[in-house]
């Protein structure tokens, strides 16, 4: 699988803020905010294809759960 690029930017993080928040965000705020969500919006886009779930809450907890590292029960 290849390496993804996720297309979460300062720019976009800014305009979502203004948009959805209703508030401004300095650019430096943007692009920490983007720098801090892309790995995350990089790996749901890695294992997207992988997970099976209908809109169902519990479907979707079930397909996290099989995701998720084993707890160690010791």
């Amino acid at each position: 699988m290849g390496k993804t690029m996720s297309l979460i930017t300062g720019d976009f993080v800014a305009k979502l803020a203004k948009v959805w928040h209703r508030f401004t965000l300095s650019d430096q705020d943007s692009e920490t905010l983007a720098t801090m969500l892309a790995p995350m919006d990089d790996a749901g886009e890695a294992v997207s294809g992988d997970i099976e779930f209908d809109m169902e809450p519990s479907d979707f907890d079930i397909a996290l759960e099989k995701l998720a590292a084993p707890r160690d029960k010791s």
